[in-house]
């Protein structure tokens, strides 16, 4: 028997669907304090809008999504985890 997926709710703020550098908070979870503790529910880390950018303007290499740049993953809210993989690895270009 398989399993049929669950629809999820696009999260409040589009940028929750990467990891927090700054605090650490998970996907899909509101930024915190320092210490964990109490949750940003008006806004995310200015950190985590710059990932959200960086991986945003990167086409999915995902098979099966294959999103262009800007758009959003076939998944929503989340992103394919190798679209944030892509993100993160550095270009190098040769002048």
């Amino acid at each position: 028997m398989t399993a049929i997926p669950q629809q999820r709710r696009p999260y409040r703020f589009p940028a929750m669907a990467v990891q927090c550098t700054w605090c650490r908070a998970r996907e899909g979870e509101p930024c915190t304090n320092q210490r964990g503790t109490t949750a940003r529910r008006r806004d995310v880390h200015a950190a985590r809008i710059t990932d959200w950018i960086r991986v945003m303007s990167t086409r999915c290499p995902e098979r099966i999504c294959q999103a262009p740049a800007q758009h959003p993953c076939t998944l929503a809210p989340a992103v394919h985890h190798a679209r944030v993989l892509a993100a993160t690895t550095p270009t190098t270009t040769t002048p």
